[in-house]
């Protein structure tokens, strides 16, 4: 059974005491996490390694396990300071959250066939450092990556089809649906790829609230029926509540649906 996760961007206005917020959500059910600004450049090394100590040793005192990482990826000729800290937090994999999250590149990245290549070549070359480290690397869409090219196809499907298959799909299914998409087609046409899903629910527009998986008009079910054989990871996110909604009431209803709608387990797999 996929394991129970969290994007912890999802508590970011909770996290003042980390250890206590990670305990709690552990007793929601929440078997894995997924963190986010590892990778800061503007970090000394001693800085960054501490804080990963620190992160993974929260993480473990909550008897909790981290399924990846979004992260500000390093340059594939200098990535060995990157991995010594993921290795450090225990990431087994670092997800490129937007296009420009790999330097050198901007969030238009995949606007054109020239920079889908170019974005690739970047990526197939970071992916083949990071398995000499035992780690793995993947991307996590939003929207913008529908954009259609000259040639009429998607950037998005561009990017798969050149990428290596090392690298990990993490598909965000409400932004695949605010994009125009429908998520099980998305999740069914990446295979294999998708290790890692975003389950989150609300109106899918952009700007507007979202509500606990399974309240909304996002088709989560079908997306996760349709990744049922490759998805390890069902990674519950939230991006914004309406006014006065509690965060924990979300993640406490997205759990509850996930188990009672996809028979998911609270052992992590």
């Amino acid at each position: 059974m996929p394991a129970i996760g969290l994007q912890l961007y999802t508590l970011m206005n909770v996290l003042e005491d980390r250890p206590a917020t990670l305990a709690r959500i552990a007793g929601l059910g929440v078997t894995a996490v997924e963190p986010f600004r590892l990778g800061r450049t503007e970090l000394t090394r001693a800085a960054r390694l501490a804080e990963a100590r620190s992160l993974k040793a929260d993480i473990d005192a909550a008897g909790l396990t981290v399924s990846s990482t979004h992260a500000r990826l390093p340059d594939a000729e200098d990535p060995g300071w990157f991995f010594e800290e993921m290795a450090e937090a225990g990431v087994p994999i670092a997800i490129a959250s937007t296009p420009e999250a790999l330097p050198g590149f901007t969030r238009d990245a995949l606007v054109s066939a020239d920079g889908v290549r170019r974005y690739a070549d970047r990526f197939n070359a970071l992916a083949k450092a990071a398995a000499v480290h035992g780690l793995r690397v993947g991307y996590h869409n939003h929207y913008w990556e529908w954009t259609p090219l000259d040639d009429g196809r998607y950037g998005y499907d561009v990017l798969w089809d050149a990428l290596d298959p090392s690298i990990v799909a993490e598909v965000d299914l409400y932004w695949a649906q605010a994009a125009g998409q429908v998520p099980a087609e998305v999740v069914a046409r990446l295979g294999e790829r998708v290790e890692l899903v975003h389950v989150k629910d609300g109106p899918a527009v952009r700007g507007e609230p979202q509500v606990p998986a399974g309240q909304g008009s996002v088709a989560l079910a079908d997306a996760l029926d349709a990744g049922r054989d490759s998805i390890r990871v069902h990674i519950i996110e939230s991006d914004g509540i309406a006014e006065g909604a509690d965060i924990f009431d979300l993640v406490a209803e997205s759990v509850s649906w996930l188990k009672d709608r996809q028979g998911v387990s609270f052992e992590t797999s």
